[in-house]
């Protein structure tokens, strides 16, 4: 490259010597032309000697040109030369990588061993965190059958199934007090429902049958309760106690016990509303107008469909008027009695 580049400055060099020569022989007759010739022979002289000095100006720009072409050819060749040895260091590349590709699946799998088995090992941990326990088995199983690893896999089963037991453990006395604290409260169906859910998360606890035995059974005791109290309660006439008792009661009942209990209910309720209809007359006729007038709307809200309920809800236009209220905001639990 650096003897082309010499030999572009020598041709450089000659072609200028040239051109410059070419220019000051056309520069002669035009000098003498101007000076000592006259008429036509000036003349002549000057358009001879300006035709040199065109051919020593055209001779220079050639040379200019043709130099510059074929510096350009040789800046050309340079780059496409240099793209060519670029072009057969990335093939070498290329087929080394085809090389490394074309390994099988075992081979990366024992250049990659160590780092699988690791990344095996980290997953195995994480789903034991998470609880994922049958995701956890299978990984166990693919580090046995993948890598032989029998002595470790036996180690992280045991594990495993001891995380299992010891969440389940945690899993069923939270639930079981929480259950136990629903029966206190006699929240059957809630608790109904959190032993469904607690047999869901551990569907092989022993334990959680025993909760739906406990379930039946304080159940049944307490409806035994409530029905021992009903039967107290109407033995000693205290009505109130009695209705608050059935309140409860009538979630416990089949269709066939409520009937039997029918007859002695109507009599509560209707022993209640002469209560009522007692309470309504005296203080009508004490003229202690705003209870007389909260008594009736209990009357109508408790038992809307008896006769005394129709004859208060008659007088209640007099009864507010006269207890200076348009309205009176209390709020009963309605009881249907019939009279």
């Amino acid at each position: 490259m650096k003897a082309k580049s010499s030999r572009l400055a020598k041709t450089q060099a000659i072609a200028n010597l040239t051109g410059s020569l070419i220019i000051i022989v056309g520069l002669v007759p035009i000098v003498l032309g101007a000076w000592r010739a006259e008429g036509m022979d000036r003349i002549w002289m000057i358009l001879g000697g300006a035709f040199v000095v065109l051919v020593g100006v055209l001779t220079l720009v050639l040379a200019m040109l043709q130099i510059k072409i074929e510096s350009n050819s040789f800046r050309l060749y340079g780059q496409f030369r240099d793209m060519h040895e670029l072009s057969l260091k990335q093939s070498a590349l290329l087929a080394r990588i085809a090389e490394n590709s074309a390994l099988s699946d075992a081979a990366r799998s024992l250049s990659n061993r160590e780092m699988e088995i690791d990344r095996l090992r980290e997953t195995i941990r994480t789903v034991i965190r998470t609880e994922s326990w049958d995701a956890g088995i299978r990984l166990v199983d693919e580090m046995e059958s993948r890598f032989g690893f029998t002595d470790e896999a036996a180690v992280l089963r045991k594990e495993i199934e001891d995380a299992r037991l010891k969440a389940m453990r945690n899993k069923f006395e939270q639930a079981s007090h929480m259950i136990d604290q629903l029966f206190k409260a006699c929240e059957w169906e809630k608790a109904d429902k959190e032993i469904e859910r607690l047999h869901h998360a551990l569907p092989d606890e022993p334990r959680v049958g025993k909760l739906r035995e406990a379930l039946v059974t304080r159940k049944a005791k307490r409806k035994q309760e409530l029905l021992t109290n009903w039967k107290n309660a109407c033995g000693r006439n205290d009505v109130d106690d009695a209705i608050n008792i059935l309140r409860d009661l009538d979630a416990y009942l089949t269709r066939e016990e409520a009937r039997q209990l029918e007859e002695t209910a109507r009599s509560v309720f209707k022993a209640k509303l002469l209560q009522l209809g007692t309470q309504f007359q005296f203080a009508v006729s004490e003229h202690r107008w705003r209870d007389a007038l909260e008594i009736g709307v209990q009357i109508m809200e408790e038992f809307p469909n008896s006769r005394m309920s129709k004859e208060v809800s008659e007088a209640m236009d007099g009864l507010r008027s006269r207890a200076g209220a348009k309205d009176v905001d209390v709020t009963y639990t309605r009881h249907t009695a019939e009279t």
